[in-house]
């Protein structure tokens, strides 16, 4: 197969190259005269960036005109002027445009133009919100209110904080603040033409919309610096000549405000004739006074905030000992004027000075100084004042032997260098605070492709990579070297033992090499020079007899470096000439023979060989090194006897094999050295088999375990003193390394297996859990469940009797994953929960849950079937859609139907966010990469939204449908592979087709170009990362389309003749990767290397869908019979199976990699097996060959069998509580144990069950379902249970109910419905109407009985409440109600109305409607008697609000207390004594998966405390969970811990003394 087929299409260039070349030109010709809408970047400085200043325009103005003199483009002001002015040269600036034109219809209003002002600034690309840097808003008229309004949105929203931060001044140039009456006059001559024109009334006099704004400004304001500029010259506006914004109207009056007049009418207050211009000088000084201010500001703190970010910097990518340390341990060792051959070398220089990269490759024989001629590469470049970043890998330390490692230190080194590397790092990390714990494949991804590699760098960057032979899977390494030196960011220098040659396969053939092997005259230089540095430390009388010595160590040492430096220490201990002779020539110059000759000098030694071995074993076996703090407790543990000193003990018993570092810690002096001891036939008594080795430092480790130090809390009050023990300085290492050698150990071990099983069925595996998580590393406890699953594979190798150890060892390799998946954030928050809130909550047949959760004082969870975990997160079922394209973006995942809707949800709560429309059947979906663009694909559309304000943005026709769908890096191209052969280009910065070429014509030959053109494509696939497109025909061979070249890449087959059948996302789009998958219509799935060409393995898997993980590292697959295979993608090795039901109509990983997502018909389902938590190849610490084993199949359950629980009712009293379905049966549940104890009654017709209501005082149980039918019966207690007992009403109600009630004893029902609320008599056989009240198309309302007046009724809609009479519906207020004072947006709407604290309150919580931006929430809570008859308003309770936007989901109360769902998945509770300042209760939390739903949570609270909780088909039963609590340790409860504080909360458990 030819490779690479380099004939191209007749453009002759890249269709990238075709794209860009025009942009510039046409972009211009597209802009109205007004300006563009948006954010549009008018300045970037070359530099750092003092501030961001935002223009923004008013009523009829544009985002140019607005601040264009005459409309001359040399007069635009914020573009021309500003950035030529030194005071504005650190300054971008940007203007941004709304559709303000009043001469049109139009429905949006002032509050719509600042929610897309704030979404525009957070989503600019070129305003980082990671930054602190000053954003200053300056707006003409109207557009200050825009201003306004964004910045209280600002405030009050969650996901904007870092945006209200970082606003610190707002300009306002002849702003209405209190409206204009000219407006006024506005509306009463556009009400001649039809359409409304919100915008305009709301720039009324004392308007709605203003009094809102300048009712809650003033309280967010305070802090920034306001100026207001006024108009003094009239303006002609056709029918008369006015000041169109007066003074007393265009300033605020605030203490933080500066004014100043403009002589200048309105128009011209924000344009000039030219710079000279009076009015511009003013406007101006102010701007670059307040810039230079922040300039001053910055300065003073930029040494705290550069300190505060190099914390966060070291946190985020993990880095504890600084790579300098070990750069300076290395120099200090090198002999002044060493290694200077290597800098006169002819090609070092030239890879130094050459204007291209290239890679320099040093290969050596071990212990040549391969390691300190790389350090005294660093130095020279850094005498050169060179950029140098630099890793030494290190095979005997664990933590610096890997890709993951050396890339982290990397990246944490040019950032250091590099300030815009720095801010990219950080946004990186910030992004995702657990990349330093991903694979490196990820962090590859992240930290390099997509950040450090985009930076634009200085010309001369150099990366000197030490001991590439001693890093694990260094094969690995070698291509993302290489990507670094092609894409010309660094010029890298590495060592090896390995000659290039040795890496052949490895991709280097795309670059420059330059490969160097030490010649053995070049070492034995240095040698000399070492030894003459030395000379006066040789045991000799003269000069002379020292020259002698030296010589003779010279030629002898084989250009050995170890050899000479363990000669020179044995000199050291002799003092006679006979001594010197016999040293000299007994020692044997090979350095193996050395060895032993050094093991048999401490065999003849009369003490300390038992300490001496145990100092060996460890510095051999241990996973990195320790200090001498851990090994004085470790060989204490393991030899069971005292020593006085680690450092004597290595100095007298084994000092030519062992030292101690600068930093204390004990290190072999050579990797060969313990290369040799590891041959354990090497000697009788020093020799270490590895087995052996690693089970005796599994032992200690275990012992130290199983000890007193980590025995669990005997109390049960976990107070902050007895859970953060003082431990010794080795529980570091016991709890991070022990099953590192579990891993290594013989498995048919009894005394290892014996030890493990003691320590995992003891309470102290959950203090060892603790103790990860405190120390933020989960990945710990997955490598742990992986050496678990190792020991026991390789031990089913011998069949033996299994027993009750091998069984618990079983249950922990399964549970500690899912303690990860399931409660990962609850952990690293609270590593106390381990102990009481987490076992209760796993499957009942689980370790944690059967160990310790049997205690009848702790939480108890009750009423579910499940016993074991289940791999189905969430399933999202409408059977009203049928799904057809689904795509993942960091927060979100996306679902489009044949309906044309699109469906958006957040990742975390699989909760539905809002919904789009397409207008046709939606085919594909795509989510951008940097933008959050959202593309949706139909037969004969493509539309296009931002992800983020959910605004439609472009809309392309199509004549032909679309295969697949990429957007180019930073969004700014959309590529879309069309069924007719071409390959279409959109620009989506413009909105215009860019590009249309045909892959079919540019094929070479007749035969090839025939074999395609007669037929038609059924499938494709981007790979951008390798700009790639793959094509599928029928019956052919697959086509690649190289993007970047415009030309065919290569074709494809097996050899069979079958149909191929590729995955939308079958080539791997794993940066630097080169792998193509397809499966093929005879069941074969075939995995091709693209770089190679060849097969690089081939297995039955009957695939007709595909996806790959963002990592490359992962493939799932699904069949016909919905089956779900997951592999790994380099080797196709099944990794796990699902065996589920349904055809499979598209997979896709979610952006973390942990999660797969599928779509069949209705439904789409979230699956977290634990196999996607992969633990990276070069972290594999096991030596040991294990047995593969059958890949588990999870049945999933047959869900579509079992009715979900729609509504929910508890008896007053808590004995029970009701349960209704979506079949329209109604249950009862007792509370006691969770038990289902009968089927109560029905609603025929099997419509779901939608509310239920209890009057316990009579009885009387209401339930309705989804035909408006509304049942009431009163139910009876009978000596063997209850009865639905006599029916008392049954209805059909005209449209959907949304609430009914009964009043207190049953005699009166409430019905309420969109049209009309219906009072009826219930008290006799015959029910009767009282009263109807019709409602015209209301917005949403909730009903409840007032709690201090029974007699009467509190509605609530909007931010009005009304009284009503119980008996006769009439109402008790005015027309106008009782205004909702408070900061109640108009997009939210009334959800609950729960009274607490005994009746004295009234809660209330508010929701965003479906189609919001973001699904905002809000408490509020009301004293129960400002609502009465004579009150015209009501004000929220002041000391409760600071929980106003805390609460997810308000449970209930029990009347004492009010229990609300945090945002934090804690359930919380708060008193009516709480005093404020976030003083609310932290009790327990629900697994994610439980809230992981896209049905409504439904979640009660019973009198006896008890939480109700519906888990889709099931309820669950919560005991004692209130019960508990975690205070903080400053005494106040509830307040968020930090993840970086080391203080930790605790918990307090029922039963304790308080």
């Amino acid at each position: 197969m030819d490779r690479h087929i380099s004939h191209t299409s007749g453009s002759g260039r890249s269709f990238f190259s075709r794209t860009f070349a025009r942009r510039d030109e046409i972009a211009e010709t597209s802009q109205t005269v007004k300006g563009p809408l948006g954010m549009n970047t008018l300045h970037v400085p070359a530099d750092i960036t003092a501030a961001d200043l935002v223009f923004v325009h008013g009523l009829g103005g544009g985002s140019r005109s607005t601040w264009t003199k005459n409309g001359e483009p040399s007069l635009y002001w914020p573009k021309e002027w500003l950035p030529n002015d030194p005071g504005f040269r650190d300054v971008r600036i940007h203007s941004f445009g709304y559709d303000s034109n009043w001469e049109k219809e139009s429905s949006l209003n002032i509050h719509d133009f600042s929610k897309s002002l704030l979404a525009s600034i957070h989503d600019c690309p070129s305003m980082s919100q990671t930054t602190d840097i000053p954003l200053v808003l300056i707006g003409h008229s109207m557009g200050g209110l825009v201003i306004k309004r964004a910045y209280i949105l600002a405030q009050q929203k969650k996901d904007f904080v870092s945006t209200a931060r970082r606003i610190q001044a707002i300009f306002f140039l002849a702003t209405p603040h209190r409206g204009a009456d000219l407006a006024q006059l506005l509306t009463k001559i556009l009400n001649i033409t039809p359409g409304q024109r919100p915008f305009v009334k709301d720039l009324h006099r004392n308007s709605l919309a203003t009094q809102s704004i300048n009712d809650e400004f003033p309280q967010y304001s305070r802090d920034l610096q306001l100026f207001s500029f006024y108009e003094t010259l009239p303006t002609s506006y056709g029918v008369g000549k006015s000041l169109v914004v007066d003074k007393d109207l265009a300033i605020l009056n605030y203490a933080n405000e500066r004014t100043a007049y403009l002589n200048a009418n309105h128009r011209d207050v924000c344009k000039y004739a030219d710079q000279s211009d009076p009015n511009y000088k003013t406007v101006r000084n102010a701007l670059a006074s307040t810039i230079d201010n922040f300039r001053t500001r910055q300065t003073v703190s930029k040494s705290k905030l550069d300190r505060e970010q190099r914390r966060r910097l070291d946190t985020f990518l993990r880095i504890k000992d600084a790579p300098e340390d070990d750069f300076m341990d290395i120099d200090s060792m090198r002999t002044a004027g060493s290694c200077e051959w290597l800098l006169q070398k002819k090609s070092f220089l030239e890879w130094r000075d050459s204007a291209n990269t290239a890679m320099y490759w040093i290969s050596a024989k071990p212990a040549t100084g391969k390691t300190i001629a790389s350090g005294k590469v660093i130095s020279h470049l850094r005498d050169l004042n060179r950029d140098c970043a630099f890793y030494f890998f290190n095979h005997g330390d664990k933590g610096k032997s890997t890709i993951q490692s050396f890339l982290l230190s990397i990246a944490w080194q040019m950032a250091s260098i590099h300030t815009e590397i720095f801010q990219t790092v950080l946004e990186v990390c910030e992004k995702d605070e657990d990349l330093s714990q991903a694979n490196y494949r990820t962090i590859w991804r992240k930290l390099f492709i997509e950040g450090i590699l985009q930076s634009r760098l200085a010309p001369r960057q150099y990366w000197v990579i030490d001991g590439l032979d001693e890093c694990r899977n260094n094969s690995d390494i070698v291509p993302l070297l290489s990507k670094v030196v092609e894409s010309c960011a660094a010029r890298i220098l590495l060592t090896s033992r390995e000659p290039l040659e040795a890496h052949q396969h490895s991709g280097h053939h795309r670059v420059r090499v330059f490969s160097e092997v030490i010649a053995p005259d070049e070492t034995s230089n240095d040698i000399a020079l070492h030894l003459k540095a030395h000379m006066d430390h040789l045991p000799a009388v003269n000069p002379e007899a020292r020259r002698i010595i030296s010589d003779t160590i010279l030629a002898k040492s084989a250009a050995c470096f170890l050899w000479v430096k363990l000669i020179l220490q044995e000199l050291r201990r002799v003092h006679t000439s006979a001594e010197i002779d016999q040293v000299l020539g007994d020692v044997p110059s090979d350095i193996r023979d050395m060895y032993s000759r050094i093991l048999d000098g401490m065999s003849a030694a009369q003490y300390g060989k038992v300490l001496a071995k145990a100092i060996l074993v460890w510095a051999v076996c241990s996973t990195r090194p320790l200090t001498t703090e851990e090994l004085f407790h470790a060989l204490q543990i393991d030899i069971k006897d005292s020593i006085d000193s680690v450092e004597r003990s290595i100095t007298s018993c084994c000092s030519q094999l062992v030292y101690v570092d600068s930093h204390s810690r004990v290190q072999m002096t050579h990797q060969t050295a313990r290369d040799y001891l590891l041959q354990s036939d090497v000697h009788p008594e020093f020799g270490i088999e590895r087995k052996v080795g690693h089970k005796r430092l599994a032992l200690s480790c275990l012992h130290y375990l199983n000890g007193n130090e980590m025995k669990g809390p005997r109390h049960r009050k976990l107070s902050s003193s007895n859970l953060v023990k003082e431990r010794c300085p080795f529980v570091a290492y016991a709890s991070h390394s022990l099953f590192d050698h579990i891993a290594q150990v013989d498995a048919t071990d009894e005394e290892i297996l014996s030890a493990l099983a003691k320590f995992l069925s003891s309470s102290n595996v959950l203090a060892w859990v603790e103790y990860i998580a405190r120390s933020s590393d989960l990945t710990r406890l997955i490598q742990a469940a992986k050496a678990l699953r190792s020991f026991l594979n390789r031990r089913a190798k011998n069949p033996s009797p299994l027993s009750k150890d091998i069984a618990l060892l079983d249950n922990w390799a399964t549970d500690l994953p899912r303690l990860v998946t399931k409660f990962g954030r609850e952990l690293l928050h609270s590593p106390p929960s381990i102990f009481h809130l987490i076992p209760p909550f796993c499957p009942s047949e689980s370790a944690p849950r059967r160990l310790f959760a049997a205690s009848t004082r702790g939480i108890a969870v009750l009423g579910l079937s499940a016993t074991k975990w289940d791999d189905c997160a969430s399933t999202i079922f409408d059977p009203s859609e049928q799904f057809t394209a689904l795509a993942c973006a960091e927060r979100y995942f996306v679902i489009g139907a044949s309906s044309g809707n699109i469906m958006i949800y957040n990742a975390e709560t699989c909760q539905e966010t809002r919904r789009l429309r397409h207008c046709e059947p939606v085919r594909l979906l795509h989510v951008g990469n940097t933008t959050k663009v959202l593309v949706a694909a139909g037969a004969k559309t493509i539309r296009t939204w931002s992800l983020t304000t959910s605004q439609h943005v472009w809309e392309f026709k199509t004549t032909q449908l679309c295969m697949s769908l990429a957007t180019t890096e930073k969004d700014e191209l959309l590529l879309g592979a069309l069924r007719d052969d071409n390959l279409a280009v959109w620009d989506l910065t413009l909105g215009t087709l860019r590009d249309y070429s045909n892959w079919i014509e540019g094929l070479e030959g007749q035969q090839a170009h025939s074999t395609y053109y007669f037929r038609q494509p059924i499938a494709a696939a981007f790979c951008m990362n390798t700009n790639l497109l793959a094509v599928i025909y029928r019956g052919q061979d697959i086509l690649l389309w190289d993007l970047e070249r415009d030309a065919l890449y290569d074709t494809y087959n097996k050899m069979s003749g079958a149909s191929p059948i590729l995955g939308k996302r079958g080539a791997d789009p794993a940066p630097g990767a080169n792998s193509l998958a397809a499966g093929y219509s005879d069941g074969d799935l075939v995995l091709f290397d693209t770089s190679e060409g060849y097969v690089k393995a081939l297995v039955t898997a009957n695939a007709q869908s595909l996806a790959s993980s963002r990592d490359g590292r992962t493939l799932v697959s699904g069949d016909g019979s919905g089956k779900l295979q997951i592999s790994d993608f380099e080797t196709l090795t099944l990794l796990h199976c699902i065996q589920s039901s349904g055809y499979v109509k598209e997979l896709q990983f979610s952006s973390n990699n942990l999660q797969i997502l599928d779509i069949r018909g209705s439904r789409c389902r979230i699956w977290d097996p634990v196999a996607l938590v992969r633990q990276d190849a070069e972290d594999e610490t096991s030596d040991v060959e294990s047995t593969s084993t059958a890949t588990p199949e999870v049945q999933a359950d047959s869900m579509e069998e079992m009715p979900l629980v729609t509504a929910l009712t508890c008896h007053e009293l808590g004995e029970v509580f009701f349960g209704g379905k979506e079949d329209g049966s109604i249950h009862m549940y007792e509370s006691r144990s969770g038990r289902h104890m009968q089927r109560l009654l029905s609603h025929a017709g099997y419509f779901h069950t939608r509310e239920l209501y209890l009057d316990a005082e009579s009885n009387t149980f209401c339930s309705t379902d989804l035909s408006s039918r509304v049942m009431v019966h009163r139910l009876a207690r009978l000596p063997q249970g209850w009865s639905a007992g006599a029916r008392l009403f049954d209805q059909h109600i005209e449209g959907p109910i949304n609430q009914v009630l009964c009043n207190r004893g049953g005699a009166r029902l409430l019905i309420s419905s969109k049209k009309s609320d219906t009072l009826w008599s219930i008290s006799t056989d015959n029910p009767s109407i009282i009263s109807t009240i019709p409602r015209d198309d209301r917005a949403a309302y909730r009903w409840t009985t007032h709690p201090m007046h029974k007699d009467q009724l509190l509605l609530i809609g909007g931010n009005v409440a009304h009284l009503y009479d119980w008996l006769t519906l009439s109402r008790l207020t005015n027309s106008e109600g009782i205004l909702l004072e408070g900061s109640l947006l108009p997009e939210l709407e009334i959800q609950s109305i729960t009274p607490c604290f005994n009746g004295r309150v009234i809660a209330t919580a508010f929701k965003e409607s479906l189609f919001a931006r973001a699904k905002s929430k809000k408490l509020l809570l009301w004293n129960s008697s400002d609502f009465n008859v004579q009150a015209r308003s009501c004000v929220p309770v002041p000391k409760y609000q600071y929980l106003s936007d805390e609460v997810q989901v308000l449970i209930g109360s029990d009347g004492e207390k009010l229990v609300f769902l945090h945002g934090s998945r804690w359930v919380c509770s708060v008193n009516a004594q709480a005093t404020g300042i976030e003083h609310f209760v932290r009790h327990f939390f629900f697994p994610a998966d439980w809230l992981s739903t896209d049905a409504p949570l439904i979640i009660k609270i019973t009198r006896r405390n008890d939480i109700i909780f519906v888990k889709r088909d099931e309820i669950a039963v919560i005991k004692r969970g209130l019960e508990i609590s975690e205070r903080g340790l400053d005494g106040g409860v509830g307040k968020s811990t930090s993840l970086t504080d080391v203080r930790r909360p605790s918990l307090q458990v029922p039963g304790d003394p308080s």
